[in-house]
């Protein structure tokens, strides 16, 4: 029987209306497309699609999805182009197939490897049958693994269970992540597989006699009651053993080994099929989950039991409805013959977190945190909260109500300013518990937002994206500023202007090799701490001696000349010779009237002036004495208090109430301009102080020895500097 025969045979089990048509028609373009291409098995490449579209059948997707899966490698392998596709069978057809398309590649070891998972999962956002898609090509790609080479085998089964079994089980698709974890755990770990294959044969007649044992009276005993039900034996998968034998247990101990599926047809007979049970049985203490009344994330529902059965053995025991085993088996793909209205619609779940995930994308920094993020929580455990209004919220294990905060909306996140729990105020570290009615406390705007200290609170990677962003954003200005004065100063010490820096080709090719697109991006960087700016710096200083022609002090006055606007004279300094001067005041030692001046030459910046035993010009002079000049304050401009000069000074004190309001108060009251204030508290000696950085218009030192003699005045004054 040829495929086009297989794949018609296989549409009339379809629980779809299918359009047999649509879907051969693309079979037959499929086939023609991928004339002469071969599998590594040798098999005509058509066999891949075939079986793609196939398990799309089996998982009861509609045509376009099916049709997409027949031409999912076309783009990519042929002449055929998405314009083409999309002619021939629509738009959704065209827009699914670009979909996989772009995923088909994923680079190994590389960050593109990420960058190509970030954009299925935002393709799958978008339309989750895209995923779907590429869950049917990787579950045929891993049954036909054999074929590749050892390493290669290693590599697509290392990416299949960390990334495909992990997003199949989100969205519920259980068969397909079991066939998945097994197909890996073959190749990953195949003495170990070997082995509980062996421990799984060795004890199979005997658990299969006890399982049929336990069936019998279970249909018995249902049969009683009338119930119309099916009841089955449950295979457990090797790698879930595999998993619990990991953490400690014995094969022997395992209490789901032997484990019973009984299905009915209503909700509610659900219920009652638990009490025959229970009352034919013990139930384990502790071993009861109702997933019905809470289902699961990924859309799940299910009553599972425990039970001392027969010869006191443990049996678990699943009682679920034909849709919900349709649900727990396809997840996802389950809902696509469902209107939104259906009564099971409870999949909102599912889809609810499908939405977060464009937003997550928005969130994170690089594609290594939005795959943490997304794929990062799914396989922990997790515990079931109410939002004040009755909706449940299925929460990772560990949670706080900052998570919880976050889960329900980012802003409600940044306006947090407490929570309650079932009414009681509790702390933001609070763990929730099963049950718990979470409300948050929030403000009208946000009023502080989130610190670092927020991190160590929250556990969701959802969460954590989303505060690392704010703290980013609300940092980013004020660590340019930091990086700025931090530059500026390690330039004082070379009088160099940071404006000259910032223009220079040098700088441009820094940043180039840096990957920073821009010069705040630099200044930000030194702000924080991620670069050295002394070495920048110093690498600057040494191209450029070694660039730099002769110095021509006068040809550099002259130019000086050209360019300024205010004389060095109108400034308050007399320089010998010339009364027209580009001239500018060290921030290194802000000189002030009265104090011994020099002035040192600088390229393209003017004349600096520094105090005579300022560190930097006793260094600067001992390289390049030939650019000192001599300077002096002009008196008479001194005496009229003409002029006025940035001062900059850091004062120490007990850190108190209202202590900034009474230093800023003094120095206004001394007629002082304040230009800047930067303030910060911290442990000295055990005690706490705090710390104000402040830059003030001074026209004299006279004037800042007043200052200093008032501000020495207040209480809880350490130093000033």
């Amino acid at each position: 029987m040829g495929y086009k025969e297989r794949l018609l045979n296989k549409m009339s089990l379809s629980k779809q209306n299918l359009d047999k048509e649509k879907i051969i028609s693309a079979f037959e373009f499929a086939e023609e497309s991928h004339i002469g291409q071969y599998r590594k098995s040798g098999d005509e490449y058509i066999l891949h699609p075939f079986e793609v579209a196939k398990i799309l059948i089996e998982l009861n997707m509609d045509t376009d999805t099916i049709v997409a899966g027949l031409l999912h490698d076309v783009v990519e392998d042929t002449l055929i182009t998405s314009a083409d596709i999309k002619y021939h069978f629509g738009n959704t057809v065209g827009e699914l197939v670009d979909g996989v398309t772009k995923l088909s590649y994923i680079p190994e070891g590389t960050k593109k490897q990420q960058e190509n998972i970030r954009k299925m999962i935002v393709a799958m956002a978008k339309d989750v049958r895209v995923v779907i898609i590429k869950l049917a090509d990787r579950v045929h790609n891993m049954r036909t693994l054999k074929f590749m080479k050892p390493e290669k085998q290693i590599s697509i089964a290392t990416e299949t269970l960390e990334i495909f079994a992990p997003l199949a089980h989100r969205l519920g698709m259980a068969k397909i992540k079991w066939e998945l974890e097994d197909l890996c755990f073959y190749y990953l770990q195949p003495e170990t597989y070997k082995e509980i294959v062996r421990l799984v044969d060795t004890k199979r007649r005997e658990r299969e006699k006890y399982t049929d044992d336990v069936i019998e009276i279970m249909k018995n005993e249902l049969k009683a009651y009338n119930f119309e039900s099916e009841v089955s034996g449950r295979p457990k998968h090797l790698y879930s053993i595999y998993k619990k034998m990991k953490s400690g247990k014995e094969f022997d101990e395992l209490y789901d080994l032997i484990a019973v599926r009984v299905i009915v047809k209503e909700e509610s007979e659900c219920y009652m099929v638990l009490g025959l049970v229970h009352n034919h049985w013990k139930p384990v203490p502790g071993r009861f989950k109702d997933y019905i009344a809470v289902p699961k994330a990924n859309g799940y529902q299910s009553i599972h039991t425990t039970v001392v059965g027969p010869e006191g053995r443990f049996v678990e025991i699943q009682i679920r409805t034909d849709e919900m085993h349709r649900i727990a088996e396809e997840g996802v793909a389950a809902h696509w013959s469902y209107k939104e209205k259906n009564k099971y619609n409870r999949r909102d779940n599912v889809y609810s977190w499908l939405r977060q995930i464009l937003e997550w994308q928005q969130m994170a920094d690089s594609s290594e945190e939005f795959i943490k993020t997304v794929t990062g929580d799914i396989l922990n455990e997790t515990v079931f909260v109410f939002s004040p209004q009755g909706d449940v919220i299925e929460m990772l294990k560990g949670a706080t109500p900052l998570d919880f905060a976050f889960h329900i909306h980012t802003q409600i996140g940044y306006k947090c300013i407490g929570a309650k729990v079932n009414g009681r105020i509790v702390p933001l570290e609070y763990k929730l518990q099963n049950g718990d009615q979470v409300e948050i406390i929030t403000s009208k705007a946000v009023v502080k937002g989130p610190g670092k200290d927020w991190l160590n609170i929250v556990v969701t990677q959802g969460a954590k994206s989303k505060i690392k962003k704010w703290i980013k954003d609300q940092q980013f200005e004020e660590k340019i500023k930091e990086g700025k004065q931090i530059l500026e100063k390690e330039l004082d010490k070379f009088d160099v202007g940071i404006k000259e820096i910032e223009e220079i080709e040098f700088t441009k090719e820094y940043l180039k090799k840096q990957r920073m697109p821009n010069f705040q991006e630099f200044l930000f960087n030194i702000g924080i701490g991620r670069l050295r700016v002394d070495t920048f710096v110093e690498r600057y200083i040494e191209k450029e001696r070694k660039e730099e022609p002769k110095l021509d002090i006068n040809n550099i006055i002259s130019e000086n000349q050209k360019k300024s606007k205010i004389s060095g004279n109108q400034q308050g300094i007399v320089i010998d010779g010339t009364d027209n001067t580009l001239i500018r005041f060290a921030k290194c030692c802000t000189p002030l009237p009265g104090d011994s001046v020099f002035g040192y030459v600088t390229r393209g910046s003017g004349i600096a002036i520094h105090k005579s035993d300022c560190k930097n010009f006793i260094s600067l002079k001992e390289k390049e004495e030939s650019r000192v000049l001599e300077v002096k304050w002009d008196e008479s401009l001194v005496d009229k208090k003409v002029n006025k000069y940035g001062y900059n000074f850091t004062l120490t004190m007990v850190d108190r109430p209202n202590a900034l309001m009474d230093v800023v108060r003094i120095i206004s009251d001394s007629k002082i301009n304040i230009l800047g204030v930067n303030s910060n508290s911290h442990n000295e000696n055990g005690d706490k102080v705090a710390t104000m950085k402040l830059s003030v218009e001074i026209s004299n030192k006279e004037q800042v020895s007043r200052l200093k003699t008032s501000l020495y005045k207040l209480e809880g004054i350490i130093r000033i500097k």
